[in-house]
């Protein structure tokens, strides 16, 4: 390990793991793991799953809002629609305005989102476990930070 890197380690200390950002990226990077490993059957990443889950829920959305309902950014967004649509489980059309897409579910992208609910289930299961009877306030805290900080 570089000295550099043991010297600013010894200083931090404990200090590393009170850090929100960080605990929470990691929890994130550990939860996601789950969540791909049930899904991956399906052909499907839990981002991916989620904005499929976000374009069922909205019928036909403008991609704007899309990244608004999921707090990502236009570009990344956009990368994982590409994906999609080259799968042919979404259809992204040019809107009223040219340089608008609206993005919609296509007949195979049903399928897949069905497909890939019951091993959403056992993931969410799976993570449940773990927390125990804490889920349900872990996700109102999260929801209400993400509101709160957005």
């Amino acid at each position: 390990m570089d000295a550099n890197v043991k010297r600013l380690m010894a200083k931090m200390g404990p200090r590393g793991y009170d850090c929100v950002c960080g605990n929470l990226r990691m929890a994130a990077r550990a939860v996601t793991a789950v969540y791909d490993r049930h899904l991956r059957d399906v052909g499907l990443q839990a981002s991916q799953l989620a904005v499929l889950w976000a374009v069922a829920g909205l019928r036909s959305a403008p991609v704007k809002d899309l990244a608004a309902a999921l707090a990502m950014h236009d570009t990344a967004l956009m990368r994982n629609l590409r994906v999609l649509e080259t799968r042919g489980w979404v259809a992204i059309d040019v809107g009223r305005d040219r340089r608008q897409r609206i993005v919609t579910l296509t007949d195979a992208g049903h399928e897949a989102f069905a497909a890939a609910i019951p091993r959403w289930t056992k993931a969410q299961r799976e993570v449940a476990r773990v927390l125990d009877d804490g889920v349900e306030q872990m996700n109102a805290r999260l929801l209400s930070l993400a509101r709160q900080v957005s």
